[in-house]
């Protein structure tokens, strides 16, 4: 299991994504434009493929 973190600003969105160990996997910030953030879930998606598993989400807004 993956753990996204994802702090909400009015312009973009901080991300990290973080495996069990609490290692950093992914960390960026993406525009709140819905194609950026659209495509940063497809590339999420990709990663997550990659280590076998899925994700919970944490929002802080």
């Amino acid at each position: 299991m993956l753990f996204l973190g994802i702090d909400q600003h009015a312009r973009q969105l901080t991300v990290s994504l973080r495996d069990q160990q609490g290692d950093v996997l992914l960390a960026r910030q993406v525009s709140t434009r819905p194609g950026k953030i659209l495509q940063f879930f497809d590339h999420l998606t990709q990663r997550c493929a990659e280590h076998n598993g899925s994700f919970i989400a944490v929002l802080e807004e």
